[in-house]
């Protein structure tokens, strides 16, 4: 007789078998808070406080993100929490469905909603009217009148107008999505929290979710106007607000195009990223040949682009006036107004030039003619000073808030490298444990099997660890909390030593690795730890991007710049990277394209981390490719790093 869930009566032989796999699968439950432990047929499990993952998770979240919005802070802590929970389903559905030995959609998906009332997450009432199918038509209607978020929501005494059931919807999402082999979502459209009678769910495939919700509320007009401000959570709903991003940039390309202003857009450095055909008629050259070139070449003020920039850093805009030459040598008075502007998905410069050269001309002819413009002008003078001061003022408000953002931002990057830190004792422990269960192997079990499954362990753990490595150290970055160690050290040991450790990763895909030094490779002083890990990380991408191919290291110290500078080259002969793409690689999270995702994997954080150890360490990297050709990432440090002490 089942006791934990509610099914239709066809399902209910599959589900009795379940239960009673799953209450002997609980009742092997071992506390031993000495060692920190609680153990559950041999795994190790953790027990979290419901409220913790519910109510105060928002609340947390709402506090951290105030400045973006309630709407933009509910979306944070929606997300994270059901992709914690899909995620986590995932590998708990694997997990139970090789220990029942089954591989029918309907036995896989059975020890789901019993799990999930002994682990405390809900009671499961699955209705008649579901149609859990392995493909794109799966759907399912559900229940759960004992749901840990909205009991946290109620017991606090707080309501909303939200469905707060989110890791409920991911949880049970994940372990179906495992066990039919589909992509699935659920979202809860009602919820006891915001006043409901009961939490209900609806699961579908993404792209048919939202058409099966439409059609369940056309056949139920009565509960229409309590389905309120639910989300469908994924790839969906985040790919209509890019598309509508890039639509709206187009927009801004073609009025920037069809300006009659004179339109630059600048980099920090002053370099002309972009302008526009009325630039170019005004000071005749082609926007190719404007494209590249140094402000300074059209504006006769040194100083100018320096005040600019200060003041951009400032206040976030400028207004004022320059004198600028064109091609010709032809001179222009120049009213120029200064924004930030984003462009090509990067922080750029924009500045507004307004030909003022006839009206400057006729001042100038005014002041020689007539005496009164004098004291007008002193006059104009005055009232600029007024105008001044009030700048200034507002100036200094601009700043103050600035701050108060700046440490708003560092707080977060805090808040996250701690998160980090902390996951780092469990894992190690995870893996400990793994280690010292497959030395101690059970003998009523094939030790083929339990080795194979406890490597499975391992090797997930390894690599979940790796991950939170690489947020760890872009969170300490952003926090300003990474430092560097110096010492001196053998580049040559250190890059055969790394070669070695990837040759496992090249003879995966059947690639040669070659290892070539050239010219004097001296001893450096840098830090050896982050040198190792950039060439790793560009080891690594190397051999994942390239198959039956050849992936050379060539080395050397080198002089420039009148120093001495240790020079790493890394060239594969893989799949290549187009040139607009090139840049984005080293921004966190970032591959080539979506397909390379979903393809090879990674999280997009390697290069990006690269990139900051090479300039934490006064250095540089730089990439290029040929599609079908191959990439070729080169790696600059000064011989001699100067120390950097961390925060922390």
């Amino acid at each position: 007789m089942l006791k934990t869930v509610r099914v239709p009566d066809q399902f209910a032989p599959i589900f009795e078998k379940a239960q009673e796999y799953v209450a002997e699968f609980f009742s092997q439950r071992k506390d031993l808070p000495e060692q920190g432990t609680i153990e559950i047929f041999g795994q190790r499990y953790i027990l979290v406080r419901a409220s913790s993952m519910s109510v105060e998770f928002f609340e947390m979240v709402q506090k951290l993100y105030a400045d973006k919005g309630e709407e933009e802070a509910l979306g944070v802590a929606r997300s994270l929490l059901f992709d914690i929970a899909h995620t986590m389903a995932i590998a708990d559905a694997r997990s139970f469905a090789e220990r029942m030995h089954v591989t029918d959609p309907i036995s896989k998906l059975s020890a789901g909603p019993i799990q999930f009332a002994h682990a405390g997450f809900a009671f499961v009432d699955i209705s008649a009217e579901s149609r859990p199918t392995p493909d794109e038509d799966f759907y399912l209607l559900y229940d759960h009148p004992f749901s840990f978020e909205s009991d946290s929501w109620l017991a606090a005494g707080k309501t909303t107008d939200f469905p707060v059931c989110v890791m409920n919807a991911g949880y049970a999402s994940g372990w179906c999505e495992h066990s039919f082999g589909v992509p699935l979502v659920a979202t809860e459209i009602l919820c006891r929290a915001k006043g409901d009678d009961h939490c209900r769910f609806i699961m579908a495939h993404p792209t048919r979710i939202e058409g099966f919700i439409a059609d369940y509320l056309r056949a139920q007009p009565g509960l229409a106007k309590h389905v309120t401000r639910y989300e469908i959570p994924g790839f969906f709903s985040r790919k209509k607000i890019e598309d509508e991003l890039a639509a709206r940039e187009e927009q801004y390309r073609g009025i920037f195009e069809a300006s009659t202003n004179t339109l630059i857009i600048v980099d920090d450095a002053g370099a002309i990223v972009h302008a526009n055909p009325a630039a170019s008629l005004l000071f005749g050259y082609a926007t190719d040949e404007l494209r590249g070139m140094e402000l300074g070449r059209l504006v006769l003020d040194p100083t100018f682009f320096a005040n600019f920039r200060e003041r951009m850093a400032q206040a976030g805009t400028y207004q004022g006036e320059v004198v600028a030459t064109s091609r010709s040598r032809r001179l222009y008075h120049l009213e120029v107004r200064g924004a930030r502007f984003r462009y090509q998905k990067r922080d750029r410069l924009l500045l507004v030039f307004h030909d003022i050269t006839e009206r400057k001309d006729a001042q100038l002819a005014l002041r020689r003619a007539n005496d009164l413009l004098e004291r007008r002008v002193t006059e104009r003078t005055r009232e600029i000073e007024s105008v001044n001061a009030q700048l200034h003022r507002v100036n200094a408000e601009l700043r103050s808030a600035r701050d108060h953002a700046v440490d708003a931002n560092r707080a977060k990057s805090v808040f996250l490298a701690n998160m980090s830190h902390e996951l780092r004792t469990p894992l190690n422990a995870i893996i400990g444990y793994a280690e010292l269960v497959e030395e101690e192997m059970a003998e009523d079990r094939d030790p083929d099997a339990q080795r194979r499954d406890l490597r499975r362990i391992r090797s997930s753990a390894f690599h979940l660890l790796s991950l939170i490595n690489d947020v760890l150290d872009v969170s300490k970055i952003e926090a300003g909390k990474m430092g560097v160690y110096v010492e001196e050290f053998d580049p040559r040991e250190l890059i055969e030593d790394v070669v070695a450790t990837v040759e496992t990763l090249a003879a995966r895909n059947l690639n040669r690795l070659v290892i070539d030094f050239y010219g004097e490779v001296w001893r450096v002083a840098a830090d050896r730890t982050k040198v190792r890990q950039i060439l790793y990380n560009l080891l690594s991408n190397a051999c994942k991007f390239t198959h039956e191919g050849t992936i050379a290291v060539r080395a050397g110290v080198v002089p420039r710049g009148g120093g001495e500078w240790l020079e790493i080259e890394v060239r594969d002969s893989g799949i290549g990277i187009p040139d607009d793409r090139l840049e984005e690689l080293f921004e966190p999270f970032r591959q080539a394209d979506e397909s390379t995702t979903r393809k090879y994997g990674g999280t997009g954080l390697g290069l990006a981390i690269t990139r900051s150890f090479c300039e934490l360490m006064g250095g540089s990297v730089e990439a290029r490719s040929i599609v079908g050709v191959g990439s070729t990432f080169v790696v600059r440090l000064p011989r001699e790093v100067a120390a950097i002490s961390s925060d922390g």
